[in-house]
């Protein structure tokens, strides 16, 4: 079994995923989009506070003498579907850009962020998913 140090990592890379899902209707890059503050707050914010607060309960955990295991790994679900609910909101914009009613750079820079969190929450599931572990009491 790896040591917590080389784990920790991942929670770390969970932050930077976390604020960079958070940034996209805040910061314009490659064009604009139409949307209303409460739609990007609820697609971008509120997902990104997730992996945010999942990435510092795993950074918590790992630092302790015995970690919940069963809790790092329930996070890697939280974490998953932060990332789903990202991409199915912003499966409409895909169609939009086609059609070129918005810019496809705005769109690539509001949609990629759901498929980092996606892939972190899989990858934060695989890396939790320990069968050797010691049961949490």
């Amino acid at each position: 079994m790896p040591e917590n140090g080389e784990k920790s990592r991942l929670p770390l890379v969970g932050m930077l995923i976390g604020l960079w899902a958070i940034l996209p209707p805040y910061a314009v890059v490659f064009g604009k989009l139409e949307v209303r503050s409460i739609v990007e707050f609820v697609d971008h914010a509120v997902p990104g506070a997730a992996v945010l607060a999942v990435a510092l309960t795993g950074l918590v955990q790992l630092r302790r003498a015995r970690p919940s295991h069963t809790l790092l790994f329930a996070g890697g679900g939280v974490i998953t579907l932060a990332g789903f609910w990202m991409l199915l909101t912003h499966f409409g914009l895909i169609s939009l850009a086609r059609e070129g009613n918005v810019p496809g750079g705005a769109v690539a820079w509001h949609g990629l962020p759901g498929i980092a969190v996606t892939l972190l929450g899989i990858a934060w599931i695989a890396r939790f998913w320990d069968t050797d572990e010691a049961p949490d009491h």
